[in-house]
C-alpha cells in the first residue's frame, strides 16, 4: 500500500472541523437569555460556516486523494473534477460499486471497475447469456405458454 503524506495544514483544518462538530464544544457561546437570540439562526449560520470550510478544503482533499490512486489519466481527472463540481465526493462513484469489504469504491477505482464490468461481464457475472439459453427452448415466434389456461 502506498503512503500518502497529508499536509499539516489540511490535518489542522480537519481537526478544527471535528472540534466544530463535536457537541461538547461551542455550547458556552449560546445566549438563550439575550434578546434577539434565534436558535434556528445559530443553526443555519453554523451550517453555512461549515459548508464554506469544507469548500475551502475541497482542493486539498482532491489533491490528497489523487496521490492514493495510481496512473490517473487526464480523462479520469477531468471526470473527477466534473463529479466534484456536481457536489459528489471523491469517495463515491456513479455506479454505486462496492469493494470486497462492502464499502463504496472511490470515484476513479469505481469508474475503472464499472468500465471493466461493461467490457468483460463474464468475469463478474459468469456467462449469463449461456445460462439463460440453457433452459430455454423458445424459438421467439410463439408465446412459450398457452393463454387458454389463464382464466380472464
Amino acid at each position: 500500500m502506498d503512503t500518502v503524506a497529508v499536509p499539516a495544514r489540511l490535518l489542522e483544518d480537519i481537526f478544527r472541523l471535528l472540534d466544530y462538530l463535536d457537541p461538547r464544544y461551542g455550547h458556552g457561546g449560546l445566549h438563550f437569555h439575550k434578546s434577539g437570540y434565534s436558535q434556528r439562526f445559530e443553526h443555519d449560520n453554523a451550517l453555512w460556516q461549515l459548508r464554506i470550510k469544507i469548500n475551502q478544503m475541497q482542493d486539498q482533499i482532491v489533491d490528497t486523494y489523487l496521490l492514493t490512486v495510481e496512473d490517473v489519466t487526464e480523462d479520469e481527472k477531468r471526470g473527477l473534477n466534473e463529479w466534484i463540481a456536481r457536489g459528489y465526493s471523491v469517495y463515491d462513484n456513479p455506479y454505486t460499486i462496492y469493494d470486497g469489504r462492502g464499502q463504496t469504491m472511490d470515484y476513479i477505482n469505481g469508474c475503472r471497475t464499472g468500465l471493466d464490468m461493461a467490457e468483460n461481464p463474464s468475469l463478474y457475472f459468469g456467462d449469463v447469456a449461456a445460462s439463460e439459453r440453457a433452459g430455454n427452448d423458445w424459438d421467439g415466434d410463439e408465446l412459450p405458454w398457452d393463454l387458454s389456461d389463464i382464466p380472464f
